[in-house]
């Protein structure tokens, strides 16, 4: 039997390509996005700020979450791709659409809404604190404590990107960038309380 060779496949709703890039995967979401948020428009233009932000929540960052601790970009490119969608996203809910330099920060400092890099990011620490403690079954026999530094771990460096990129590599520099107190917290519900809370900005560099 011959097998045959894809660049994509689609996994559990998740594309995943030869090169563990995610482009098709960031192409997908932002395209179901987009098309969510076009509905939105027309339906909903003229309904108060906190209904359409309401839609925006339910129906439309959802799809570019799905998943996200697995299929997190590291490209720039693909991380603004995302980024746009919510820019567009708080155009609609403000309904202030000018254009000028500053007003997307505006938009999104009045809304109080994160990057959706740093949700992200939230997202996989809020995994990997529940990987250290056992409350999923994920295997955790990799994580090497670093055991000159209590609480911080070590991994492989790596050689290309899509490693660098990848869940534990990426995970592990967000959580050895944490305050201590805030990796210890023996309750998960306190974990996530503390982790909104942080002010700095949790994403790393491509």
């Amino acid at each position: 039997m011959t097998l045959q060779l894809y660049n994509c496949v689609k996994y559990l709703g998740v594309n995943i390509d030869s090169k563990l890039s995610w482009k098709d995967q960031c192409d997908y979401v932002c395209r179901r996005a987009h098309n969510m948020l076009s509905f939105l428009e027309r339906k909903f233009s003229r309904s108060p700020l906190k209904v359409k932000e309401q839609c925006y929540f339910t129906l439309v960052r959802p799809l570019l979450e799905y998943g996200c601790t697995a299929w997190d970009p590291y490209l720039t490119g693909h991380i603004d791709q995302l980024e746009k969608v919510n820019r567009r996203a708080a155009r609609f809910v403000t309904g202030n659409h000018l254009r000028k330099h500053g007003n997307t920060a505006k938009n999104m400092k009045n809304l109080g809404w994160p990057p959706l890099r740093d949700r992200r990011s939230r997202l996989k620490l809020s995994m990997f604190y529940k990987i250290r403690n056992d409350f999923v079954c994920v295997p955790r026999k990799d994580l090497i404590p670093n055991s000159r530094k209590p609480g911080q771990y070590v991994y492989p460096p790596p050689k290309i990107n899509s490693h660098l990129g990848s869940f534990f590599p990426s995970t592990i520099r967000l959580w050895n960038s944490i305050p201590h107190e805030l990796k210890s917290n023996p309750s998960f519900d306190g974990f996530e309380d503390s982790l909104v809370k942080l002010t700095f900005t949790l994403s790393t560099s491509d």
